[in-house]
């Protein structure tokens, strides 16, 4: 039996998707709809300025590295609003990869590498709760605590 907490609870998620072509340009797009979502739930502007710089660094990952930048794959977000909490997933149609297997960006044999913070930025603004692969591609699954 669901409790009426529970189900008001489900009641309250509010949830958008958005599906973009494989194409770094997208970003702006990607941009547009993360702006208006967070404006629409009155989030600070310094909360909202740290959820886009770790979504344009999942967005890019996903272009880069799981579509291997062909502009034919798409990249599909989907933001879950609830009271407390935002979610985000980000699929690409790549085959994932280990987050806990990449190098420190902050070592010192990495600090001049030109490419390599993506990961070590999104985890400096949001927890990374999964990345999930399946045949047809990865979920990075993010949540974030609004303020």
């Amino acid at each position: 039996m669901t409790s009426d907490r529970h189900r008001n609870a489900i009641n309250d998620m509010k949830r958008f998707e958005i599906e973009l072509s494989g194409r770094y340009s997208q970003y702006n797009t990607l941009y547009d709809f993360i702006k208006s979502i967070t404006e629409r739930e009155g989030y600070t502007q310094a909360f909202i300025d740290g959820l886009q710089l770790s979504m344009k660094e999942a967005f890019v990952n996903a272009v880069k590295h799981g579509n291997r930048e062909r502009d034919d794959l798409s990249v599909f977000c989907t933001v879950i609003v609830t009271e407390h909490s935002l979610q985000v997933c980000i699929r690409d149609c790549g085959k994932g990869f280990n987050p806990s297997s990449l190098p420190n960006p902050t070592d010192s044999r990495y600090l001049l590498h030109p490419t390599g913070r993506g990961v070590h930025i999104i985890r400096s603004i949001a927890e990374i709760i999964t990345l999930e692969c399946d045949n047809d591609g990865s979920t990075l699954r993010l949540h974030y605590i609004p303020y």
